[in-house]
C-alpha cells in the first residue's frame, strides 16, 4: 500500500539510496534502505491509507523530536517523519499509532545517514495515557562522518579534458560532513564542468561510495566518460513567420565550428528574447553528437501578436483626472522594429496650485502627442537606432510649456550590465514661469552610460546601479544665446540582509549640475527640480526646493537627492517598506548645500506579481513649507528605485 510522503522526504530517501553501494576495508553493512516510494515493507502491517476516510474514533497525538540542536537537521527529520506529516490525520487506534511510529524509525535513520550521521540511535516512545497522546522521538546523532578522499578519474585512465577538476570545484571538500545530497550534487557539478569544456554528452560511468565506520569517513570516486569534444554545427530556426531570420542568426553568440559552451546557449536565449517579438524562445543542442563532434542547434520560437493598443487613467486631488491611449507595432518592417504612437491628457479638472493671479494658462489641460521608433541591431548586434518625436502643452507647478521635441540616436548594449547612448536632440517652444518667459530653440547632444549590476529590473534585492548623462545645449535662436551643459549622476545599491529576499536594504544618491550659465539664463524646463514619487516623497512634484513669491518652484542649477528604504516581505506576495528621502536644488553650478535639505518619510505597501511589484507609498513632509499638503500618495509599478 502506498503512503503519503512529502516531496522533501522522498528526496532524502532517494539521495540516500544513491549511496547504497558500500565497500572497502573496515566498512560494515548498512541497514536496508526503505523503498523510495514510501511503500510499507511486507513484514510490517500497514495502517489504512491516509488518502481514504477511516471509520471510528481517531487517536489524536503530538510529536516531539529531541536531542537535535542543528536546526537544519531537525527540519529534515520533521520533513521526513510520517508522524509529523500525518499528524492532522490521526490513526483509528493506539496500535495504529505505534505502527506509524515503528515505520518512522527506518525513515529517520535513513535521513540521518543521508546527513552524515551513520552511528545515530533513536528511541521512539508512545505515551497513550495522555490526551492527546504524546510521541517522543529521542535522537542521539552521534559524531558526523567526514569526506576523506574524493577521486575524479577518466574511465580510460586518460587525463580529463582541460585542467584537473578538484573536489573543491564540485563542492566536496575533504573534511566536510559526508552528506548524501553533496555527493549527488557533486556529480551534477562535475558534468557541468565538463559541459563547459565542450563535452555536454559526458557521463559518470560509475559513482563509488565507501563508508568506513571505524574511521567515520567516506571515500567517493567518480569515474567519468567525457565523450566527444562537441563543436557548434548548423543552426536551425523554427517557428518564424514574419520576423527576419537573419535578425535571429545575428544574435547567436557563436560561430559554426566553435567549441561548445553551454553559457552561450543561455546568452543566445536572452539576446533573442530581448527583441520583444517572441512569446517563447528555446535554444537546444541536439540529443546526440554529430559526425566528428559537429552538433546542430535548434532555435524554436513562437511569435507574439505584433499590434497592440492600450489606455490608462489617473486621478489626483491636486491635478484632477487624466489619462492616455496608445497604439503600437512590435515588428513594423520584419526586423523587430518597434513603433509606438500615443496621446496623453492631464489635469482635465483641478488646479495645480499656481493660482489665477499669476496669469498662466490654468484653464487648459495638459496635452502630449508622442511617437517613438526603435530599430534593433542597427549596423551592429545589440545596437539600436532610436527616434522620438513629441508635441507637448504642459502646465507644471514650476512653469507652463508649449514645445516640439525631436531626437535621434544610438543605444549600444555592450554587455548584460553595460549600456551607452548618444543622440542629437532638437527642441523649440515657449516656456513661461511666474517671473519670466522664454522663446526657446536648442540643439543638444545627450551622452549617457549606465551600469546595471542588480539582479532585477523592477525588484532588485542585491547589486548596484550607476548612471551618468551629460548634455551640452547649443542655442539656435530664441531669447537666449548662452550655451550651457547639464550633468547628472545617479547611483543605487541593494543588500539582501537575510539572503532570501525577505529583508532588503536599499539606498540611492543623485547629483546634478549645470555649467556655463546663470539660473536666470537657463529656461525653467532645463533646470533641476526635486520632489515627487521618484524624488523626495512626501513633497509634491517639483516642490522640494526654493519657491518664488507666489509659492511656486523656481528650480535650480544643481541638485542633491538621497533615499533609504527597508523592503520587508511579510508574505510571498505582500511587503511593507518604511522609507526616508531627502533633497533639494541649489542656485550654484554644483551642490554647495547652502539650502536646507527637504526631508520626507513614510511607509509603503508592495504587492509582488510575476511581472514586478505594485507600489503604493504614502509620504509625509518632515519640514514642509506653509501651505504644503500634509501627505502625498504615489502608486506605480516597480520599486521606487
Amino acid at each position: 500500500m502506498i503512503r503519503r510522503a512529502s516531496a522533501s522526504r522522498l528526496a532524502v530517501l532517494l539521495l540516500t539510496g544513491a549511496l547504497a553501494s558500500l565497500a572497502g576495508q573496515g566498512a560494515r553493512a548498512q541497514e536496508p534502505t526503505p523503498p523510495p516510494s514510501g511503500e510499507t515493507p511486507a513484514e510490517t502491517p500497514a495502517e489504512p491509507s491516509s488518502a481514504q476516510p477511516e471509520a471510528g474514533p481517531k487517536v489524536p497525538y503530538e510529536v516531539e523530536i529531541t536531542g537535535v540542536e542543528d536546526s537544519g537537521l531537525k527540519k529534515i527529520l520533521n520533513d521526513t517523519s510520517t508522524l509529523v506529516s500525518l499528524k492532522d490525520d490521526p490513526p483509528p487506534s493506539v496500535l495504529g499509532l505505534e505502527r506509524r511510529a515503528a515505520d518512522d524509525r527506518e525513515r529517520l535513520q535513513t535521513a540521518l545517514r543521508s546527513e552524515g550521521y551513520y552511528d545515530a540511535t533513536l528511541d521512539i516512545r508512545v505515551d497513550a495515557d495522555r490526551q492527546p497522546a504524546k510521541v517522543t522521538v529521542a535522537v542521539q546523532p552521534g559524531p558526523a562522518y567526514r569526506f576523506k578522499t574524493v577521486i575524479i578519474k577518466s574511465a580510460d585512465a586518460a587525463p580529463l579534458p582541460g585542467a584537473p577538476i578538484t573536489p573543491e570545484d564540485i563542492g566536496l571538500k575533504p573534511g566536510d560532513r559526508a552528506r548524501a545530497p553533496l555527493v549527488v550534487d557533486g556529480q551534477s557539478a562535475l558534468l557541468r564542468r565538463l559541459s563547459d569544456r565542450g563535452h555536454p554528452f559526458a557521463t559518470v560511468a560509475e559513482r563509488r561510495v565507501v563508508v568506513n565506520h571505524d574511521e567515520r569517513t567516506m571515500d567517493v570516486t567518480y569515474t567519468v566518460a567525457p565523450g566527444l569534444l562537441v563543436l557548434f554545427g548548423d543552426t536551425r530556426i523554427e517557428g518564424l513567420k514574419d520576423v527576419d531570420e537573419d535578425l535571429i542568426l545575428g544574435r547567436l553568440p557563436w560561430s559554426r565550428g566553435q567549441v561548445y559552451d553551454a553559457a552561450l546557449l543561455d546568452k543566445a536565449r536572452s539576446q533573442i528574447a530581448g527583441l520583444g517579438v517572441f512569446d517563447t524562445v528555446s535554444v537546444r543542442l541536439a540529443d546526440q553528437p554529430g559526425p566528428g563532434g559537429s552538433t546542430p542547434v535548434t532555435v524554436t520560437l513562437a511569435e507574439r501578436k505584433f499590434r497592440f493598443i492600450g489606455a490608462n487613467v489617473f486621478y489626483s486631488s491636486t491635478d484632477g483626472v487624466g489619462g492616455g491611449a496608445y497604439w503600437g507595432h512590435r515588428n513594423l518592417f520584419g526586423g523587430a522594429e518597434q513603433l509606438r504612437l500615443g496621446v496623453d491628457i492631464g489635469r482635465i479638472a483641478g488646479d495645480n496650485g499656481s493660482g489665477s493671479a499669476r496669469g498662466r494658462d490654468l484653464d487648459l489641460p495638459d496635452l502630449r502627442f508622442s511617437a517613438s521608433f526603435r530599430k534593433p541591431d542597427f549596423l551592429a548586434t545589440r545596437q539600436s537606432l532610436i527616434a522620438n518625436f513629441q508635441v507637448a502643452s504642459e502646465q507644471l507647478p514650476a512653469y507652463d510649456r508649449v514645445a516640439t521635441l525631436l531626437s535621434a540616436g544610438l543605444e549600444r548594449q555592450w554587455t548584460d550590465q553595460l549600456k551607452s547612448s548618444i543622440s542629437v536632440s532638437g527642441e523649440r517652444g515657449r516656456v513661461r514661469s511666474n517671473l519670466q518667459e522664454f522663446q526657446t530653440a536648442f540643439v543638444g547632444v545627450p551622452v549617457g552610460i549606465a551600469w546595471d549590476g542588480s539582479d532585477s529590473l523592477l525588484n532588485p534585492t542585491k547589486g548596484y546601479r550607476v548612471s551618468f548623462q551629460g548634455t551640452p545645449w547649443f542655442p539656435i535662436g530664441g531669447d537666449t544665446d548662452t550655451q550651457f551643459t547639464t550633468l547628472q549622476v545617479n547611483a543605487s545599491a541593494y543588500h539582501d540582509i537575510t539572503g532570501d529576499g525577505r529583508y532588503v536594504a536599499a539606498g540611492r544618491i543623485g547629483l546634478g549640475g549645470t555649467a556655463g550659465a546663470s539660473l536666470a539664463q537657463i529656461p525653467p524646463d532645463h533646470r533641476f527640480y526635486a520632489g515627487g514619487g521618484g524624488s523626495v516623497r512626501g513633497f509634491g512634484f517639483q516642490k522640494a526646493g526654493p519657491r518664488d513669491v507666489f509659492g511656486d518652484p523656481t528650480g535650480g542649477r544643481s541638485l542633491f537627492e538621497a533615499g533609504l528604504e527597508l523592503r520587508i516581505k511579510v508574505t510571498d506576495t505582500i511587503g511593507v517598506v518604511p522609507f526616508v528621502d531627502a533633497g533639494t536644488v541649489y542656485d550654484s553650478a554644483f551642490p554647495d548645500f547652502s539650502q536646507q535639505l527637504r526631508v520626507g518619510a513614510g511607509i509603503g505597501a508592495r504587492y509582488y506579481t510575476d511581472f514586478g511589484p505594485l507600489r503604493v507609498d504614502v509620504g509625509f513632509p518632515v519640514n514642509a513649507e506653509s501651505g504644503d499638503a500634509k501627505w502625498q500618495l504615489y502608486i506605480s509599478l516597480g520599486q521606487a528605485f
